[in-house]
């Protein structure tokens, strides 16, 4: 590991209960301005993305990464990673003025918490400047290189499938994607791979992004029905997948809402608990974001076990996420409450009794580095 230059970052902890640490980290050099999210690490250290986002103020980002880092906690419980739950977010604009000088100067900032949150891909965030990140601090997941797991997208969209065919069999007693009519909102990295999954599995797909060329361009490829941003969230379908932005799902969408479930990638898409209620009274069936897009957090836990990075067990883990939602309906109906607070029912009570706590050590391959 280069460290490539020493930056003057500094690391101010802002307190907000119910979580451990949160850091306002900034960089006057490089004009960087992000924060470092630990929400729990009761089963091990802090393990999630860095989202690269042009927020409108600190308070947006705050409450995101607030709303982020504690979904990761619910997580890793329930996809018994044997990690905590955070988050980080760097404030700009990847395609606008983020720089190499912000990102090293993040690593920098990551590593001085030695180990305490470990950072990967997110929205806004590739591998590529997760390889950059790597240079400076070896807690980094999601890298390209021998012993490690690469982009983790393809994982996430695989679990996603398997989440809406979770839903379509406890809808319909069937999990045939064959002839369903699937809404997509969103097709980035997860979202467009997960469309063209859904593609060769037979689904009538209606597509939606905010760069409207790039859905125009996969509606004309797959034969697919574009639609626009703001109409998605009504269009009537079997399935609507969030894959974009969180909170979606609120007092004001749901009422428009005509699906009968949801089933999609995008964290946190309730706005509030509420919501998940809201859902249950209209009689739509919602697979917690928590639980469906688990399938990245796998994939990159995989690569810090002692052998390296494998994708035969991820993808045997990734499949039961099926099963795992199939858990969580029961569990919601036989409680009469909604899918959302069974599935944190479920979390908390591992996070209660340390069920899943992390015993082996973690191997930084790519670092040569081992953290117990």
């Amino acid at each position: 590991m280069t460290v490539l230059q020493e930056y003057s970052f500094t690391l101010e902890e802002i307190y907000v209960p119910g979580y451990e640490k949160i850091y306002k980290v900034t960089d006057p050099a490089s004009h960087l301005q992000a924060i470092i999210c630990i929400h729990n690490t009761i089963l091990g250290p802090a393990l999630g993305g860095t989202r690269i986002y042009p927020y409108s103020s600190f308070d947006d980002a705050l409450n995101d990464v607030l709303r982020l880092s504690k979904g990761m906690t619910y997580k890793s419980a329930l996809a018994e990673t044997g990690y905590g739950g955070g988050k980080s977010v760097i404030i700009a604009d990847p395609k606008k003025n983020l720089t190499k000088e912000m990102l090293l100067a993040f690593g920098q900032a990551v590593n001085s918490l030695n180990g305490q949150y470990i950072c990967a891909e997110d929205i806004g965030c590739s591998p590529k400047e997760i390889a950059l990140i790597s240079t400076v601090t070896p807690y980094v997941v999601g890298l390209i290189q021998e012993k490690s797991s690469g982009n983790p997208s393809p994982f996430t969209a695989w679990g996603t499938l398997r989440g809406v065919q979770s839903v379509l069999k406890k809808l319909y007693g069937d999990d045939s994607i064959v002839s369903r009519t699937i809404a997509i909102q969103g097709l980035g990295s997860v979202g467009m791979v997960l469309a063209e999954n859904l593609f060769w599995l037979g689904a009538k797909l209606i597509v939606s992004d905010i760069d409207q060329k790039r859905a125009q361009e996969f509606a004309k490829k797959y034969s697919a029905t574009y639609c626009s941003p703001e109409e998605i969230l009504q269009v009537k379908c079997d399935i609507l997948a969030p894959c974009a932005m969180g909170g979606i799902l609120s007092e004001k969408t749901i009422p428009h809402l005509r699906c009968s479930g949801i089933a999609g990638c995008a964290n946190n898409q309730l706005l509030e608990d509420s919501d998940g209620v809201e859902l249950v009274k209209r009689g739509i069936l919602y697979a917690p974001d928590f639980v469906i897009n688990a399938g990245g957090l796998m994939n990159v836990a995989q690569e810090l076990v002692e052998e390296g990075y494998n994708p035969i067990p991820v993808r045997d883990k990734v499949h039961k996420i099926y099963d795992q939602l199939l858990v969580v309906y029961d569990i919601a109906e036989q409680n009469h409450t909604s899918t959302d607070a069974a599935a944190k029912a479920l979390a908390d009570y591992r996070l209660k009794y340390g069920i899943g706590k992390r015993v082996a050590p973690i191997y930084f391959h790519h670092a040569h580095a081992k953290l117990k």
